[in-house]
């Protein structure tokens, strides 16, 4: 026993020579926010910035590193990957967690240059029955986060990615049957893929909604996992992803 808590202190020693993280910066949206914890409640308090109970911030706790979170609810991955350029250059020297959302949401501009993001649930039907389609959206959010990836990588700032939406990695025919494409489509989408799946961390091959709706975890009554699956899905990271490294 006496040697085994050597070698963890040992162990903890090296990993914090070899990431010695002084702030973890999470970006993303509700999931990210942390939307339905005790500490976060936006119903309430509109006014709420993030969680401190999410499981970046946890993992943020376990690094024994600071926390700052870029996240809004609601947001699509075109406003994600513009927050996390907007603080490349200020957070250089910081871990960047990079929760990516469904890949239905479409952010823009409106007429009064204020960020604005069309959803299934909440924006004129027409859109996403005449415009929106599986390939599109995989095509669109696949050149987002390739391009963000790049930034990343060309600025040397090191990254932990997740996916919400689990069509991120579906190949061709799993997409919805309408689109009619040729073989181009398969081609671009396969160069992209291959780049940006080993970009992007699951827990254990599912987004993370559906890896706690998996164990049991609660969730809460506008879909959000609650503050077991955060710790757990913390403890899941920090073991296959921080110390694997």
């Amino acid at each position: 026993q006496r040697q085994k808590s050597t070698r963890h202190k040992e162990f903890i020693s090296k990993r914090r020579n070899v990431m010695p993280y002084k702030k973890i910066v999470a970006f993303g949206d509700s999931f990210t926010r942390g939307d339905e914890l005790a500490d976060c409640d936006i119903v309430r308090e509109p006014n709420c910035r993030y969680s401190l109970s999410t499981w970046p911030a946890i993992l943020a706790g376990l690094l024994e590193a600071d926390y700052e979170c870029f996240a809004t609810g609601g947001r699509g991955n075109q406003w994600i990957s513009w927050m996390v350029t907007s603080n490349i250059l200020t957070y250089k020297d910081c871990l960047f967690v990079i929760n990516w959302t469904y890949f239905g949401r479409f952010d823009f501009l409106n007429q009064d240059d204020w960020w604005d993001t069309a959803t299934p649930n909440n924006n004129d039907k027409s859109f996403y029955q005449k415009i929106d389609s599986d390939v599109w959206n995989l095509l669109r959010n696949l050149q987002i986060i390739y391009t963000t990836v790049c930034l990343l990588e060309q600025n040397n700032v090191n990254f932990i990615m997740t996916c919400q939406d689990s069509i991120f990695n579906q190949t061709f025919n799993q997409l919805r049957p309408k689109a009619k494409v040729g073989g181009n489509w398969t081609r671009t989408l396969n160069l992209l893929q291959a780049h940006v799946i080993q970009k992007i961390q699951t827990f254990e091959g599912l987004p993370f909604r559906e890896w706690a709706a998996k164990h049991g975890y609660a969730i809460g009554t506008h879909g959000h996992p609650l503050e077991k699956a955060h710790a757990e899905a913390a403890k899941y990271i920090n073991t296959h992803v921080i110390e694997g490294i």
